[in-house]
């Protein structure tokens, strides 16, 4: 389900500049009423990324929907009917993706501060 979370969280931002990763916490926060775990985002973001949904600069501060991935975050209904479609799509299996460390922090620090 975080996949599901964190494509709709990425989704709702701005798509010309990317989205910081303080308000793609916001969004995540927004739409489940939480602020996901940094293993939980990192997870999801490495999926997404492998499968082409999702562009990430971490190093920018910048986290963005692919044109594949706008459909999907686009589509109305429950987490697990996009998460159905999800699974259509294959998300492979991708290597641990990470952060600079405290980089999760700090937005997370910035989003409740």
């Amino acid at each position: 389900m975080s996949d599901v979370w964190i494509l709709r969280s990425i989704g709702g931002r701005d798509r010309a500049t990317g989205a910081p990763l303080r308000g793609v916490l916001a969004a995540a926060d927004y739409h489940n009423h939480a602020v996901p775990l940094e293993e939980e985002f990192c997870g999801a973001i490495g999926r997404l990324v492998a499968a082409g949904l999702v562009a990430a600069d971490p190093a920018g501060d910048r986290y963005w929907l692919t044109a594949a991935g706008v459909p999907l975050a686009e589509r109305r209904g429950s987490f697990a009917a996009v998460l159905a479609d999800l699974e259509r799509v294959a998300l492979p299996a991708a290597p641990p993706w990470r952060l600079p460390a405290g980089t999760f922090r700090a937005a997370v620090d910035a989003y409740l501060g």
